[in-house]
């Protein structure tokens, strides 16, 4: 077994449910029925029936509902085969198949708390091995390795390949669960042999070939961000909340800020009242919920980012007007919050249908279509409506969000009245609906989808082809990312300042060609920007000279951390594999990068640290090999050389050790 495929064995071991069956007999049937009655007694989906093929698990899944994803259809799992037409339920998965799969559903939801999508890939997946197991009647029991590889070849033969590398996990999963819990006549012990990870969902920063051809409509042209700039000018402020235009302007202050901070949309859309804030030095800071998945629920780690100097002025001045837009939204989640209803005015124990429209604020005088709408009971006395004023509250609830914008306690949560993204119900719809000024509701990621998507086409707006504009709201985040990497920003403060958990993941922002990348970092050695042997080799030739020997020269750029390795690896592998810093004539590296001083210092502190060990070691009279020795002193001078251009010497780097502030507790080679 290669390496890839044990480490594979051990991630999916650790992801797999645990046994739910207890001590396993040695007859399948046996364990099959203890599995299926020990799920049906305990499943975790509040109101559904185990018989139905459909099972909607939206009650399941409210204490983790985000606000802005408030509009979004009813969650369901659908146990049914691969439907014959788009769209439609196939028929149920029957007999002792479907039973196991509710089962596994409903064990995987007790133990690791997936997602609704993620249970229906899973249902997916057993959707193939349903299929491959006709010659054996469906039944689960005399599942087989060869059954197994026959769903599997269907899986990659109609779906993509990034699809059928997830599907197929799904697959193993299944696969080691029904081991687990003893529940086929022989063991599986089944992987797929044809299960490699797709090159789109790896790609790799040192293969310019996949790199060119890599696909780019996740950027924006520059024309569809010129669009939101001229409609932040043209759409008019101020207008009614009975008025649609009041909708484009409050959406078109968000995509305003979103292009301006690189926010994703749940970022946005959950930000608090009150975002800005002052640092120590002066500068603006954005506060922002950076969320995550949990199973027991939502995770909130609030973060700060400083404000792009550039933007700085328009960002803030789009907030305050957003938030003087949606205040009265705002007051009424206040109000709702501190009082438990919506209506703040006193009413009368019976209220006359004819007054509803001046107590609610409805521009509709039907008033009975509108207590039917919301199955409020009320009587016609002498041809006039009557409704009871409690019966009236009750209903009216349900026009308004009465959960957080984000879950979770006090000082990690969001409740509606704190959130700056908030409008009345039905005001951010362009339909036939009345706006409601009685009840509030978060913005959501519908509503921002669905003014992109028109917004354009209704101002007439076209690119410079006469084609039609389209955007989505992550493209934002990715133009304002290719931005900050054409200017030369390093990947760790793009990481950082964009709210990443890993380096890697800011390599699919990252849409320069490596023929950019090059070309960027010549003219950056020839304005004397850029340290290392090739840039002091230049100093000497005539310009035109130097600028052709180092377009000859640089090919690809590949960030290596604390400096840039500017090997061709298309031409022959690094020579010099991790020894960037130890004397090797192809790193080069920014001087005056203040962005990556805090790594420096710290390889610095962790070269000075093992230079001292090894001074002791000598004292002792102990042996020490020469080349390690040496091959330290030539890594920490080129550290020390990168950090004398930020006015920081050994005097600075053993303080710094002293107060603990290096952090140098391991080499990071």
């Amino acid at each position: 077994m290669n390496m890839s495929a044990s480490f594979a064995r051990k991630r999916k071991s650790m992801a797999a449910v645990a046994c739910a069956v207890g001590a396993l007999s040695d007859n399948w049937l046996v364990n099959r029925a203890t599995l299926v009655s020990r799920a049906k007694s305990a499943v975790p989906f509040t109101g559904v029936s185990w018989d139905s093929p459909i099972w909607d698990v939206s009650e399941a899944y409210q204490h983790r509902t985000r606000g802005y994803k408030a509009d979004r259809p009813a969650q369901r799992l659908l146990f049914t085969q691969h439907g014959c037409r788009p769209r439609a339920p196939g028929a149920p998965l029957g007999g002792s198949f479907g039973d196991v799969v509710k089962s596994l559903v409903c064990l995987r939801h007790s133990q690791r708390g997936q997602s609704a999508n993620s249970h229906m890939v899973f249902v997916r997946a057993t959707r193939y091995v349903f299929d491959a197991l006709v010659d054996r009647d469906h039944d689960i029991g005399e599942l087989t390795a060869d059954h197994l590889d026959a769903a599997a070849a269907t899986l990659f033969e109609r779906e993509r390949e990034s699809s059928a590398y997830k599907v197929v996990g799904h697959i193993e999963e299944f696969a080691d669960a029904l081991d687990r819990n003893g529940l086929c006549r022989i063991r599986l012990d089944w992987r797929c042999r044809r299960k490699t990870r797709p090159r789109s969902m790896t790609p790799d920063r040192i293969d310019a070939e996949a790199k060119e051809t890599r696909p780019r409509n996740r950027l924006p042209d520059e024309e569809a961000i010129h669009a939101i700039g001229y409609l932040y000018q043209q759409i008019p402020r101020g207008a009614s909340p009975h008025d649609p235009v009041s909708a484009d302007r409050i959406m078109i202050l968000i995509a305003t800020v979103m292009v301006c901070t690189g926010l994703r949309i749940g970022e946005m859309l959950t930000l608090p009242e009150k975002p800005i804030s002052l640092a120590e030095d002066g500068s603006k800071m954005l506060r922002y919920a950076r969320l995550k998945g949990r199973a027991d629920g939502v995770a909130v780690e609030w973060e700060s980012k400083p404000l792009l100097t550039e933007t700085e002025q328009v960002v803030e001045t789009a907030l305050v007007e957003l938030h003087e837009a949606t205040e009265g939204a705002r007051q009424v989640a206040r109000s709702f919050n501190a009082s438990g209803e919506l209506l703040d005015i006193p009413l009368p124990v019976e209220i006359d249908g004819g007054s509803l429209p001046a107590i609610l604020g409805l521009r509709s005088k039907n008033v009975a279509q509108f207590l039917k709408a919301r199955n409020i009971a009320y009587d016609v006395v002498a041809k006039r409506i009557r409704v009871n004023r409690d019966a009236l509250l009750r209903g009216l609830r349900g026009d308004h969000w009465t959960l957080p914008t984000i879950p979770g306690s006090s000082n990690s949560g969001l409740r509606l009245h704190e959130a700056l993204c908030v409008a009345y119900t039905n005001q951010m719809h362009r339909g036939t609906r009345s706006t409601l000024t009685y009840a509030a509701r978060p913005i959501t990621y519908q509503n921002v989808r669905d003014f992109l998507g028109s917004i354009f086409d209704r101002h007439a707006i076209v690119d410079g082809h006469g084609g039609r504009i389209n955007v989505r709201s992550h493209g934002f985040r990715h133009f304002l990312n290719h931005l900050l990497d054409e200017g030369g920003a390093p990947d760790l403060v793009q990481t950082k300042w964009f709210g990443r958990k890993h380096a890697a993941d800011t390599k699919a922002y990252q849409h320069l060609t490596p023929g950019q990348k090059a070309a960027k970092v010549v003219a950056d050695i020839m304005d004397g920007q850029v340290g290392g042997a090739v840039a002091e080799m230049v100093k000497v030739l005539p310009v035109g000279v130097a600028h052709t020997f180092l377009a000859a020269r640089i090919h690809a750029v590949h960030d290596v951390g604390p400096g840039m390795c500017i090997h061709d690896f298309q031409m022959s592998p690094c020579p010099r594999h991790l020894q960037c810093t130890v004397n090797c004539d192809e790193y080069i590296w920014l001087r005056h990068d203040v962005s990556g001083a805090d790594e420096l210092k710290r390889q610095a502190a962790v070269a000075y640290l093992s230079l001292q060990n090894a001074q002791i070691q000598i004292d002792r009279k102990a042996l020490v090999e020469p080349d390690w020795l040496r091959h330290l002193r030539i890594r920490y001078d080129q550290l020390m050389t990168q950090l004398a251009t930020l006015d920081f010497d050994e005097t600075d780097l053993v303080r710094c050790i002293d107060e603990g502030g290096c952090n140098a507790e391991g080499d990071p080679r």
